[in-house]
């Protein structure tokens, strides 16, 4: 029997690709992991921004199987507003707008990278790796830092970058071309830039259309039913419910941190390690307002500290169906740490007052909605530390039967696609093993 735990969508594709007997446990009384939506006196709303963009052709038909047809595709209009105006996302390719004196400081600063390259990673000794502050500047330059990357970094992440490594940023943050830089500050446009130039979201229902077209092909889930200790040893697994379920392998998509926690036997010292791996918690406020066409734009990044946000997205530009006729919803994203938190009445204050000094509210507007959900495992921290124990407890929990999957299992910066994918080839791993096929032990 393998048990899996948490029905996101690392869980519901392990289970959907399983060939054998296995059972499924989610703590919640619904599947989906923050993959899910709500609703509220007529909206829809997101548990933050949730975009479909595919890089494996394999996964992306599995994905259009699944929804039938129910998804639209949508060219991104994203932009970042700073210095009082709107230039295009990403950055560093879209600076034609801003004030001449700061389109030039980013200009030479790229061309400083060419010019004046720093010594190559691989001719340093690569001890420790390298932070994300230092390929910042290494990559893009002391302008774009100044004036974008590095203050949107440090509000979302809440943390110094130099004590981040870079590690994650290759498909996310790629290194333009002069080329490229140069017609951005000059506002000419020939391609489109970025690993998300268009994406796909669903026409009916919000995103958690997607984990509900896995569930007629998975069976045995379990729901209400936490997990709240393994002992790896004997292979058994106890939940909140009373259930006491002996496994042959265990799926884990809860955050590792917690799965370890809970691992009784698991190694003292790795249980220290996986203690101090850090993440980012968002308040994921989201706004019913009673007038149509707040904005054109599917999101806006928020670089400067007169934001508390870093970023705004509109979910009825993605489908009209996500509110009433007449009306406009949003999402706001603010980064906290975990252990800090502010009442939701002054965040959601401060984020109206963000709004209007951005243009976007209007003093009289009328909000019809506002709900704030405080995400606790939002985005994980690639720090030294995680560089250097993550592996150790991964392979330790492997060792033990144990596969931790998913953007939180693995504690790691991924999408839905790669969540999709992780359980699409633990599974077939399993398959092909013949765990998938063995049965309950005695």
């Amino acid at each position: 029997m393998i048990a899996i735990v948490g029905a996101g969508l690392a869980g519901l594709s392990t289970a959907f690709h399983l060939k054998g007997p296995y059972r499924l446990f989610e703590k919640e009384k619904e599947a989906g992991g923050l993959c899910r939506s709500y609703q509220v006196d007529g909206f829809t709303f997101d548990l933050t921004g949730h975009l479909l963009h595919f890089r494996q052709a394999a996964i992306q038909t599995l994905v259009e199987g699944l929804l039938g047809g129910r998804l639209q595709k949508h060219v991104r209009r994203s932009y970042i507003y700073s210095h009082r105006t709107y230039t295009e996302y990403p950055f560093q390719v879209n600076t034609y707008g801003l004030p001449p004196d700061v389109v030039r400081e980013c200009l030479l600063g790229f061309i400083a990278t060419l010019t004046n390259p720093s010594p190559s990673r691989k001719d340093q000794a690569q001890t420790e790796p390298q932070s994300f502050k230092a390929w910042i500047l290494e990559n893009l330059g002391e302008g774009m830092a100044k004036h974008f990357m590095v203050p949107f970094n440090e509000k979302f992440w809440q943390a110094p970058l130099d004590e981040l490594t870079s590690d994650w940023v290759s498909w996310l943050v790629p290194k333009p071309d002069l080329k490229d830089v140069v017609n951005g500050a000059l506002g000419i446009k020939d391609k489109a830039f970025g690993y998300n130039p268009s994406f796909l979201y669903p026409a009916q229902g919000g995103i958690e259309a997607l984990p509900k077209a896995f569930l007629p092909s998975v069976a045995e889930i379990a729901y209400g039913a936490e997990l709240i200790e393994v002992e790896t040893g004997k292979r058994r697994a106890t939940f909140g419910d009373g259930r006491v379920l002996d496994y042959e392998q265990l799926v884990s998509t809860i955050p590792v941190t917690e799965l370890v926690r809970l691992c009784a036997d698991f190694p003292q010292g790795l249980r220290e390690a996986a203690a101090g791996l850090r993440c980012v918690s968002v308040y994921s406020v989201n706004l019913g307002v009673a007038r149509e066409r707040l904005s054109d734009k599917h999101w806006i990044y928020f670089p400067e500290p007169d934001y508390p946000f870093y970023r705004a997205g509109f979910p009825m530009n993605f489908s009209p169906s996500l509110g009433p006729p007449g009306c406009s919803s949003l999402y706001v994203e603010i980064s906290h740490r975990p252990t800090e938190h502010s009442r939701p009445a002054e965040v959601i204050r401060q984020v109206r007052g963000g709004l209007e000094r951005g243009g976007i509210l209007k003093p009289d507007d009328d909000i019809l909605v506002a709900d704030l959900r405080d995400i606790r495992y939002a985005y994980v921290l690639f720090d030294r530390h995680r560089a250097k124990v993550l592996p150790a407890i991964l392979d330790e929990l492997q060792r033990r039967g144990i596969h931790s999957i998913g953007r939180y299992g693995r504690w790691e910066h991924t999408s839905m696609e790669d969540a999709i994918d992780q359980g699409k080839k633990l599974a077939e791993h399993l398959n092909r093993s013949g765990q998938a096929q063995s049965t309950d032990r005695p």
